[in-house]
């Protein structure tokens, strides 16, 4: 008990250390690659395929010679060396190779790719080691003896959790009393806290007689196993939505809120909350029962409702302020962030243990199925992005991209369950049909002229005046890849 308690708290210190190089490095990444929205997606993009590739690793690898909380341990370290170099790095990086960037200015196809080429190889080892760690811990013999569906939903979880606290740490107090070099060193000391204390929990259960993988082979390679495809296109499908209504909703928030690093921080810190908790009620459920994953279409079925539900029931009168439209507290922005994102974003916290654990039951090794879900997740989370803001914003606007979201989990549900799982003769099948009838019949009632509305309350102070004076009117609404102007 004593080391799941010690391995959750090095969870919590990584993500907090990881998401705060996440920030830092988006942030100092305009120094060296240019401020653009197509730089600021290649840099996020490479920074997903790091991690991408460290669970691509992860799910073809055996541990054999290194106890994996040791190689756990060496994973942080090199998350605190190589994160905080780049920090220090990247500004003289960006004076270096600023002539490369003015010659290959009017070759923008080359340019980009040269950006995306560069800003891989920096950020290679301490994003793949990033996506290492999750896979690796899970194999310690220290873990192996919990409930496999229990320990992924707590582990996920607190590691979102600590997520939260290191981007709201990090932006309230942390840049504005230490500057961004200050920040890197502390996130640096998180992650070598965490490999401190992995080697702890090591030691401890070393003395008590813990027994350890056998030493004799090193690091090998299998692909001898075929993996679940249904359900490895879900985890990529969940991945892809989830970011992709991340990246509508703080769009839509955009009407509402004024656009600042306090009120992103705010919107940020909520998804992941509702992630991190999920999570965690995932791996409680598991602990008393394994039947969780037998819901597994409802909850892309309920994942779709919520979506709509949360767009169709925002509080609008919560951001009616006397100041003006975006004249908002940070409890008013928070309030209506949670209204809009926090249903989805829990019951996506719930969907990846779920799906971990089905993946799992099929694989049987834990870090071989731990790392290719969490590839395939994070895969289509680096798309859903680059979707939402040139495909889809720019082409239906962002209240058909709700709508397509929620189609997409649907069709998520109806690839991932099997003929039996549509009986009425099964309770589960029952609760199925219940949650897909709710979803048709949603969309049958649904008031597409919903938009209206929000487009009206963002334009309405410079339309009129205080006395009811018409000042101008629309005459046209552009929503294109980085905005929605209204013209």
């Amino acid at each position: 008990m004593h080391g799941h308690y010690h391995t959750n708290s090095s969870r919590n210190l990584h993500a907090g250390a990881r998401v705060a190089f996440e920030t830092l490095w988006l942030r100092l990444s305009g120094l060296a690659f240019g401020n653009s929205v197509w730089a600021a997606a290649l840099i996020l993009s490479s920074f997903m395929a790091g991690l991408a590739l460290g669970n691509r690793i992860a799910a073809s690898s055996r541990i054999r010679r290194w106890r994996p909380l040791h190689l756990y341990a060496v994973l942080e370290l090199l998350v605190a060396l190589f994160g905080c170099t780049i920090v220090f790095g990247l500004p003289l990086l960006g004076e270096l190779i600023r002539p490369a960037w003015q010659t290959l200015w009017n070759y923008q196809p080359a340019l980009l790719g040269l950006r995306f080429i560069i800003s891989f190889l920096i950020l290679l080892v301490p994003t793949t080691a990033m996506g290492l760690t999750l896979p690796v811990l899970i194999e310690d013999p220290v873990l192996r003896q919990t409930n496999f569906g229990r320990l992924i939903g707590l582990l996920y979880g607190s590691n979102t959790l600590g997520a939260v606290a290191g981007a709201m740490l990090g932006e309230a107090y942390l840049v504005a009393a230490f500057g961004l070099r200050g920040t890197s060193v502390a996130a640096g000391l998180a992650a070598c806290t965490a490999a401190a204390i992995a080697l702890l929990v090591a030691k401890i259960d070393y003395d008590r007689g813990v027994l350890i993988p056998d030493p004799t082979f090193p690091l090998r390679l299998y692909v001898s196993y075929q993996p679940p495809w249904r359900l490895l296109f879900v985890s990529f499908g969940t991945g892809c939505v989830l970011l992709s209504l991340e990246v509508i909703w703080f769009r839509f928030l955009r009407l509402y809120v004024a656009s600042s690093p306090t009120a992103f921080a705010i919107m940020l810190a909520v998804v992941l909350a509702g992630i991190g908790l999920g999570g965690i009620v995932a791996g409680a459920i598991h602990r008393r029962s394994a039947r969780l994953n037998q819901f597994l279409p409802a909850l892309l079925l309920l994942a779709a409702i919520a979506t709509l539900l949360s767009y169709l029931f925002f509080p609008e009168r919560l951001v009616q302020t006397r100041g003006g439209v975006f004249d908002l507290s940070w409890r008013a922005v928070t309030l209506v962030s949670i209204a809009l994102m926090f249903p989805v974003a829990f019951l996506s916290g719930v969907l990846f243990p779920s799906i971990v654990a089905n993946v799992q039951a099929s694989v049987g090794d834990r870090m071989n199925s731990t790392g290719i879900t969490t590839l395939f997740n994070t895969t289509g989370a680096a798309a859903g992005p680059l979707v939402a803001s040139f495909v889809l914003l720019p082409g239906v606007g962002y209240q058909s991209s709700l709508i397509l979201c929620a189609a997409g989990y649907v069709l998520l549900s109806i690839l991932v369950s099997d003929r039996s799982d549509w009986s009425i003769r099964r309770p589960f099948g029952l609760v199925t049909v219940a949650v897909c009838a709710a979803v048709i019949l949603l969309l049958a009632i649904f008031p597409y002229h919903r938009a209206e509305s929000h487009f009206a309350h963002a334009s309405r102070p410079y339309e009129t005046d205080e006395h009811g004076n018409v000042l101008a009117h629309v005459v046209k609404r552009i929503e294109g890849t980085s905005d929605t102007l209204q013209l």
